[in-house]
């Protein structure tokens, strides 16, 4: 039967949490470009009725 050392479960555990803080980022840097590319659209929208 293989275990894994505390330091091997640690780095696991480490790495399992750089994965998730990466993927919050990703998804939030995503949310908000789709949300600034949103804006600028209405603006445009905007800006061209009033003319």
């Amino acid at each position: 039967m293989w275990f894994a050392s505390n330091k091997e479960v640690r780095l696991m555990i480490e790495t399992e949490y750089l994965i998730a803080v990466i993927y919050i980022l990703y998804y939030g840097l995503l949310g908000m470009t789709i949300i600034a590319i949103a804006l600028i659209i209405a603006l445009a929208i905007i800006l061209s009725k009033s003319e």
